[in-house]
């Protein structure tokens, strides 16, 4: 069977959460040899794109689903076929894949490429775009109680090496270096002889996924590979096998599935009463097949009949074909429905009488009657009526059995329908079910977060109070201690410059007596020298009195305190 492949570029993959631990637990608990290089995947790799040399895997694979290094050579070889990477494999792909080849092992059969194909269908998930699972074809059951789910899976994802401790003797560059979006069967997926034959084995001792564990597995990939195969069994006999018969029966099988096709087959091998009457009224006997019991090395159906009387060909053909009859149904075999008559049977006791006494007389060396007078003719034609109404319903009988036989095969096909159609069901319902939990589980997460949020937006909005209301004090806080400085400011200032004031007051007082001082002085200097006189500078001295009364109105200061100050009011809350 081959495969047209379509590749695709990337897909969506979710965070892997393995840990050092998990890769320590699989030395340590699941057997893999230190010789093995297991490692964590960098922030880059991805299921579809690992480092150079390396190879991704998932712990659940060797948790749940079987698989053990070295990795046994049939399972790359099928990734290589089907153009897959081990990392798009469902759990449940590679569960029947180890349950295969395990059965296969313990057969001592050979399991791989040419059988694989035709035992299972390969269907893409559409939940989880780029990874495909399988599902056994109609009669290829082989393990029960599968599991059909497995839950973060995906997530537990990390990389091996890619060397002989790890893929043994497989030429690991056949292995595609990207992920395949679809693979799309061509070819014949008819189940042949030799896949019936192998199924047939592996049915023997049907048991649970559950008695598959690491030791059984471990103990069965360490038996040497076998090539023996499956004996070959033909679609009939397989079907045989499985159908409930009512009757046994060593006897005639026919290719035809035709009820119609069948009678006229058979009713064309003799003729009715009207033909004997007619061979009767002729004055001919029909004929008679009597096996010559002294040709012992010529085959049944090669021996020809020995004619009691010539009659017509129609009744040669209808000698014939009961001869052949009667020959096939003295075969053995499994696979041939005996046929059971019922009743005094005396006419197939006739018939019987007469052809066991003409073989007598042969062997003994007698010549035949040549049934001359009318009396044996009218005998002879009375038993070759009876022997054909006997044949007629023998046939009839044969159809009608075989017709049973066949509707016993279709109910068996019909019930392995209805087995695959449960399979499928349960399935379905086990997706149902685990679709519901899923979804309840999302719904009381989100519920659970909704309210966590919601709680938290609470707690948001009373901080978000809490610090308008703390900013505020702090504000108010702030402003009376900025008004309080600046007020304690302003009284410094106005303070100091009050000092100043006095002190330049007492600067001025001490400038304008010493003026005086001088002034006089000089006055008195001059008077005593007679420069001056005394009205003249008098009326001098007055006139300065007016000017100096008018300087000091224009140059009035007002009070320097604070009380008598025009400042801005500045007071806290």
């Amino acid at each position: 069977m081959f495969f047209e492949l379509k590749m695709c570029s990337s897909f969506n993959f979710p965070h892997p959460t393995t840990t050092v631990d998990d890769l320590e637990n699989l030395y340590k608990v699941y057997g893999v040899d230190r010789s093995v290089i297991l490692d964590l995947v960098s922030t880059h790799e991805t299921p579809e794109t690992v480092r150079e040399g390396y190879y991704g895997a998932y712990l659940s694979f060797f948790h749940s689903c079987g698989l053990i290094f070295p990795i046994p050579e049939t399972i790359p070889e099928v990734l290589a076929e089907l153009g897959l990477s081990l990392t798009q494999l469902l759990p449940k792909f590679l569960r029947h894949l180890v349950a295969f080849l395990v059965k296969a092992r313990e057969e001592g059969l050979a399991f791989g490429l040419s059988e694989f194909p035709q035992l299972v269908l390969v269907k893409r998930n559409k939940k989880n775009p780029g990874t495909f699972l399988v599902s056994p074809c109609p009669g290829s059951h082989v393990i029960e109680d599968i599991p059909y789910r497995d839950e973060r899976w995906r997530e537990q994802f990390f990389v091996f090496k890619m060397d002989r401790a790890s893929m043994d003797n497989f030429d690991f560059s056949e292995l595609p270096q990207r992920w395949a979006e679809n693979i799309v069967p061509s070819g014949s997926s008819s189940m042949s002889d030799q896949i019936r034959g192998l199924m047939r084995v592996l049915r023997r001792g049907r048991s649970n996924w559950s008695t598959i564990d690491q030791t059984r597995i471990q103990t069965v990939f360490a038996l040497p590979v076998r090539t023996d195969r499956a004996p070959l069994v033909e679609e009939s006999e397989d079907e045989a096998e499985h159908s409930q018969e009512v009757v046994e029966t060593p006897s005639v099988q026919t290719q035809s599935s035709d009820r119609l096709t069948r009678q006229l087959v058979r009713r064309s091998s003799f003729r009715t009463s009207g033909s004997a009457s007619r061979g009767r009224a002729s004055g001919k006997s029909p004929l008679i097949s009597i096996h010559d019991s002294d040709d012992k090395d010529v085959s049944r159906e090669n021996r020809p009949p020995v004619s009691l009387s010539s009659g017509s060909e129609d009744e040669t053909v209808a000698a014939t074909r009961k001869r052949r009859w009667s020959s096939e149904g003295a075969l053995p075999g499994p696979s041939h429905p005996r046929l059971v008559y019922e009743g005094d049977g005396s006419s197939f006791a006739a018939q019987s009488n007469l052809i066991s006494l003409a073989g007598r007389m042969r062997s003994a060396g007698c010549r035949l009657p040549s049934l001359a007078s009318s009396v044996e003719r009218e005998a002879y034609a009375k038993v070759a009526v009876a022997s054909s109404k006997a044949m007629e319903a023998s046939n009839e009988y044969v159809v009608t059995m075989e017709d049973h036989v066949m509707a016993s095969r279709n109910d068996k096909k019909i019930e392995s329908i209805g087995f695959e159609i449960k399979t499928l069901s349960k399935e379905l319902e086990a997706t149902k079910r685990e679709g519901k939990k899923d979804a309840e589980k999302i719904w009381r997460r989100v519920h659970l977060e909704n309210k966590a949020l919601t709680s938290q937006m609470v707690a948001q909005r009373a901080r978000i109070a809490a610090l308008k209301v703390e900013r505020d004090r702090d504000i108010r806080r702030a402003s009376r201690i900025a008004r309080r400085d600046i007020a304690a400011k302003y009284r410094e200032v106005l303070e100091s410059l009050k000092d100043r004031r006095a002190s330049k007051k007492k600067e001025v007082s001490a400038e304008i007596r010493l003026q005086e001082v001088t002034a006089n002085i000089d006055l008195l200097t001059e008077l005593k020298d007679g420069g001056l006189t005394m009205d003249a500078e008098l009326a001098r001295l007055k006139g300065m009195e007016g000017d100096c009364e008018d300087l000091v109105a224009s140059a009035a200061v007002p009070d320097w305190s604070i009380s008598e100050l025009d400042l801005t009011q500045v007071s806290g809350y």
